[in-house]
């Protein structure tokens, strides 16, 4: 990986992420963000098809926990409503909480796949834990001005990727 803000996957929803591929690649378990990569900031609980891919999720042998930097009453109605264990307040990229979530979930960082919508909280702290780190296109443009701010960097970031 040539830095500490990519991505080891780009995909343009959660619903594109190739899962058998991933089982393949030793992931046992996702940590997902909320807001943009589950859900719209505006939507306080998983629609019926995410609700759905998400228990399939499980289903399929898979933990699943969200790490959101969001307020913690937010993550928990959206966590609850989909019966995940969360933490709000995640302070991502800082690992702490994220590797509290890798113990109650009994598995080890590069077991997991953190998921989310971008580069400076998700996955950064995805890579500083060894995690697979899949970064998703937000999934609304309305967003808050300090993640419309650090939009710039990323852009920047993404286009160099490109070349």
């Amino acid at each position: 990986m040539g830095s500490i803000f990519l991505p080891d996957i780009f995909v343009d929803t959660v619903f594109d992420m190739d899962l058998e591929k991933l089982k393949a690649d030793g992931v046992k378990a996702f940590i997902f963000d909320i807001d943009n990569t589950l859900a719209t900031y505006a939507m306080p609980v998983a629609d019926e098809k995410t609700a759905i891919w998400v228990k399939g999720l499980k289903d399929e042998g898979f933990k699943v926990f969200i790490a959101s930097n969001n307020d913690k009453d937010r993550v928990r109605i959206f966590a609850e409503n989909i019966d995940v264990p969360y933490f709000g307040k995640a302070l991502k990229p800082l690992g702490f909480y994220l590797c509290k979530a890798c113990r109650i979930m009994d598995v080890k960082t590069k077991e997991v796949a953190l998921v989310g919508d971008q580069l400076f909280t998700d996955i950064w702290g995805g890579n500083l834990l060894n995690m697979k780190t899949i970064l998703v296109k937000p999934i609304s443009e309305v967003e808050d001005g300090f993640v419309r701010f650090k939009r710039r960097f990323e852009r920047r970031i993404l286009k160099n990727m490109e070349r």
